[in-house]
């Protein structure tokens, strides 16, 4: 089945970049990044931008919200891949992939200066097309544990590498 990726979420506030493979079918349904119900990714992002937020408590905010919250912390979302043919939901059953337009992008949101990727995978697919993306020197590129319900790392391993995203906000 081929599947297409969301637009992004960014503006010419951002300064951080957060990079998965594709959506998978839960987010396409839903027609929202990290639409799985089980995907721990706006639990975490909650966590890193909200410094007190409960750590017994689950986000239950609406989609419009958890937009504001990146917006707010000056936080892009987007997928590496625009285009690929994928049975199910898994980044392993990926076929037949077009990269995202990253020349473009980074010359239209030229003060984002670190990114990280959601998962091993979204970064393997973005080293395969480097050469071909003009990436500049100057940004930081990190590879964080992936928020996947199919991921079976330690949640709280998860995440501790996900909250290192907060010495790079407001900067």
């Amino acid at each position: 089945m081929e599947i297409k990726c969301f637009n992004p979420i960014a503006d010419n506030q951002a300064t951080v970049l957060i990079l998965g493979t594709m959506p998978g079918l839960a987010s396409l349904k839903a027609g929202q990044y990290y639409g799985h119900p089980d995907n721990l990714f706006w639990d975490i992002i909650f966590r890193v931008c909200i410094p007190d937020w409960r750590n017994d408590e689950l986000v239950s905010a609406d989609y419009e919200t958890k937009i504001k919250l990146l917006r707010t912390n000056r936080i892009a979302v987007w997928d590496v891949l625009q285009f690929c043919d994928r049975k199910g939901s898994l980044d392993k059953d990926i076929i037949n992939q077009i990269h995202n337009d990253f020349i473009q992008f980074f010359q239209k949101y030229s003060q984002i200066k670190t990114v990280f990727f959601n998962g091993k995978k979204a970064s393997e697919y973005f080293e395969k097309n480097k050469s071909e993306t003009a990436i500049s020197d100057n940004r930081v590129f990190i590879t964080l544990p992936s928020t996947s319900p199919s991921n079976t790392t330690n949640s709280f391993y998860v995440l501790k590498e996900w909250l290192q995203i907060r010495n790079y906000l407001n900067n």
